[in-house]
């Protein structure tokens, strides 16, 4: 029996998603591990995407796309459409070939977040012109890493609301 209609649930992840946009994107409001910030909304999306089925996991993942484009103060663009591509294979890949848990969807997810930030490393800072090696290992690898240590209470969380939600 539900007990409380499906849109309730969807305003409480939509209330989670713009919380993390706030956290990520207010300077000084959230600490460094490492150095570097973790990208709380790619975990988030791939959290999401890791317990739900494709469609959703894409609706996720273009909307915590385009606030991570808007945060980043550029155009709408490569963070939506890497967001949606990796959702869906996410989704897809747990939901016909792998057991959906904790460590098939962390390894599918670091996979996910080490494709989407060394593709913008390379992409908006090594091809125009920065020095790739320093820059990747000092500023990148230090967000992969604290970007995958959040995916896990993410995670546990998203179980849980996608769990209400699909009640």
């Amino acid at each position: 029996m539900k007990t409380k209609p499906p849109i309730l649930r969807y305003a409480v992840l939509a209330l989670l998603l713009l919380l993390l946009w706030l956290l990520q994107s207010t300077p000084k409001l959230m600490p460094e591990l490492f150095g570097a910030k973790p990208f709380l909304l790619l975990a988030a999306a791939l959290a999401f995407s890791a317990c739900s089925k494709p469609v959703p996991s894409v609706i996720i993942g273009a909307v915590c796309g385009v606030l991570s484009d808007i945060a980043a103060g550029g155009g709408v663009g490569f963070f939506s459409v890497t967001f949606v591509l990796v959702c869906f294979a996410q989704a897809s890949v747990l939901g016909t070939y792998l057991n959906r848990n904790l460590l098939t969807a962390a390894v599918l997810s670091a996979g996910s977040v080490a494709a989407v930030l060394s593709l913008y490393c390379l992409l908006f800072r090594i091809i125009p012109g920065a020095d790739g090696g320093s820059l990747y290992l000092t500023a990148y690898l230090p967000r992969m890493l604290c970007t995958f240590i959040s995916f896990v209470p993410l995670y546990g969380l998203m179980s849980l609301i996608t769990k209400k939600i699909n009640r």
